[in-house]
């Protein structure tokens, strides 16, 4: 091995001299010369001890070269600073802060300007476009979202009907108040016996078709027609209906079973059997979703129509009116918007029909209903959404918000 290395040194030296002497370079031979894996770092880098020195000659002192970025101006370590005539040392090294001409400032302005534009112009355009609410259920085949359009136009058909008559209950034996606290014992009875909230609505909903066609019932009998209208409601919603004993018992057997089933027979046939008549909890549900509304959205809707139901002015309302402004006034009471009318989406008007100003006075009617049923003598259904079974809806401060006020003050 020792004699491969001094054969290599001797024939390096004679390539050396002979270029030397001739003054041209000449390639040398290629010579099989064995070197570790990663090659010697000796011949590819300076040693510490050259770089250490080559800084000393340049600089006059020791220490590692310095690399200076091509983007930044170094001032070197001391400069005279002619400060009134006076030299001062100058400040250790810093780098010069490249100014930005005005030209360029103006076009990064005019940058974010229309960015900021395109920005606006496709939150605009979003606002305006119309979502499809049934996108994520097509491919089911049981739900059927096609036939979604044809079913609510035949519902919005029936309640137009099978619609009540205004002041249906002038000239009546039956006042507006008796009829508040028979609504107000059917929101108890009916929690008691756990049906669900389609049977209280079509309730209600008989009742009324039916005192607007018989006028003579009073006092003595009005019990018996919200019981009975109560049991027929259970056979057309409820899978297991409460026994004749039950609605015998809650009317602490003033009537018996025979009178409950006499009644029953005559709303049937003062209503032609026509039981159809489409419920509001059924539109609420639909623009529920539409607006992509939370629980708590739809637990306020659902408060705010049991609400209505006390009231008999309301009844005359298309019950798709009343959802849509049960639906708006949730999410705008619950979401703290003050303006109603942005609530109201264009995809909601496309899919309901129904611009906000067809339902504009409704908002405010349902609005006061909030504030009279603090002090209303019937409060069956403020209790029943006070528990947490409903989120204690009712007990919300939102409803007591600045959007109540101001929607109760324009009324009065």
């Amino acid at each position: 091995m020792a004699t491969r290395k001094a054969a290599v040194m001797r024939h390096n030296e004679e390539n050396h001299r002979m270029v030397a002497k001739s003054g041209i370079v000449k390639p040398v031979e290629n010579v099989n010369i064995k070197r570790t894996a990663f090659c010697e770092l000796g011949n590819t880098i300076e040693t510490l001890k050259q770089i250490q020195d080559k800084d000393l000659k340049q600089h006059g002192r020791m220490g590692p070269p310095k690399f200076i970025s091509k983007k930044t101006t170094v001032i070197p370590d001391k400069i005279d600073l002619k400060i009134n005539g006076n030299t001062a040392d100058g400040p250790k090294k810093k780098p010069l802060i490249r100014q930005e001409s005005t030209l360029v400032k103006q076009l990064i302005k005019t940058e974010k300007e229309d960015t900021k534009k395109v920005c606006l112009a496709a939150s605009s355009s979003k606002k305006n476009t119309i979502i499809d609410p049934d996108q994520n259920i097509k491919d089911e085949p049981n739900m059927s979202p096609e036939y979604l359009p044809a079913i609510y136009e035949y519902l919005r058909a029936l309640e137009t009907k099978y619609a009540i008559r205004e002041n249906f209950l002038d000239i009546h034996e039956s006042s507006p108040k008796m009829r508040a606290i028979l609504v107000n014992w059917l929101v108890e009875a009916h929690l008691n016996f756990k049906c669900t909230i389609e049977t209280l609505h079509l309730c209600i909903g008989i009742i009324d078709r039916y005192l607007q066609e018989n006028k003579k019932i009073g006092r003595n009998t009005l019990q018996l027609l919200g019981a009975t209208s109560m049991l027929i409601a259970s056979k057309y919603e409820e899978i297991y209906v409460p026994d004749l004993e039950d609605f015998e018992y809650i009317c602490d057997n003033t009537f018996s079973k025979r009178q409950i089933l006499q009644m029953e027979k005559e709303i049937l046939k003062r209503l032609d059997f026509n039981l159809g008549k489409p419920i509001s909890i059924q539109f609420l549900r639909r623009y529920n979703k539409i607006a992509e509304a939370k629980l708590e959205h739809h637990l306020l809707g659902k408060y705010l129509l049991e609400l209505a139901l006390l009231e008999h002015d309301l009844s005359p309302i298309k019950p798709s009116i009343q959802a849509a402004a049960a639906c708006c006034l949730s999410i705008g009471i619950l979401n703290d918007k003050m303006d109603l009318q942005n609530v109201w989406t264009p995809t909601l008007v496309h899919y309901t029909t129904y611009k906000y100003s067809d339902f504009r006075s409704v908002i405010a009617d349902l609005a006061m209903l909030i504030v009279k049923s603090e002090k209303s003598k019937n409060q069956a259904s403020r209790e029943k959404y006070a528990s947490s079974r409903y989120l204690k809806i009712s007990k919300n401060p939102k409803l007591n918000g600045p959007l109540v006020k101001k929607l109760t003050m324009s009324r009065k």
